[in-house]
């Protein structure tokens, strides 16, 4: 019977070390592997729905410019004054709110730093009070109009807004009136300024977009 010598024994012992080192690399090059997929898929995943909420933030601009032909009209902005327009009572408000105007034009027109005389914050960047809180007027919970693109049920309590369609909010959008006797080299009109805000799936795929209409 022959018995293993120290030599042996001590190849065995390091041959058993090497292979614990190659399992412990093998398997930190597939957690590294599997990360890197993870993160890569993650990415990919928010390039998608940030390219989603840039389609829809564009379908909600061109559905606002339509709402401004709507709005010069049933409102009569040609005939009113500037008092009836921009005063203290009157149409657009540095709030983007006016209790006073007709149902549905109640919220999201805006009178900008022009019109009011006085410095104001960009339509992107004005904010509104909700509660103890304050939110931006673009937000669902704001002082804007809403784009219904998709129908928005049971929707949370402001301003943590999640609608279950799939989209985190729908768009939102506000109107200004730049210039009421805006002239141009198709004749002019009133120039309107849009704003649009819309959201991904989730509250950090947010795209803006502005434009500006003239109704003849």
């Amino acid at each position: 019977m022959r018995t293993p010598t120290a030599g042996r024994l001590n190849q065995r012992g390091s041959a058993l070390v090497v292979a614990l080192l190659v399992l412990v690399m093998m398997t930190m090059v597939v957690l590294a592997s599997s990360r890197l997929i993870v993160d890569e898929q993650r990415i990919g995943s928010n390039q998608n729905d940030r390219q989603s909420t840039f389609q829809l933030a564009e379908l909600a601009l061109k559905a606002a410019e339509a709402k401004v032909l709507e709005l010069d009209e049933s409102l009569g902005v040609a005939s009113k004054s500037d008092e009836a327009l921009f005063g203290s009572a009157g149409v657009f408000s540095e709030t983007c709110r006016n209790d006073a105007n007709p149902a549905g034009w109640s919220r999201g027109l805006c009178a900008d730093s022009q019109q009011l005389g006085r410095e104001v914050a960009q339509s992107w960047e004005r904010t509104v009070s909700v509660g103890e809180k304050t939110v931006p007027t673009l937000h669902p919970c704001g002082n804007a109009l809403e784009y219904p693109f998709k129908r928005s049920v049971g929707q949370g309590h402001c301003p943590d807004v999640v609608s279950p369609d799939g989209l985190w909010a729908n768009p939102r959008y506000q109107i200004e009136l730049v210039d009421k006797n805006h002239q141009d080299s198709d004749g002019g009109g009133r120039l309107y300024r849009i704003t649009v805000r819309a959201w991904g799936q989730n509250a950090n795929s947010v795209v803006t977009l502005q434009s500006y209409y003239v109704v003849p």
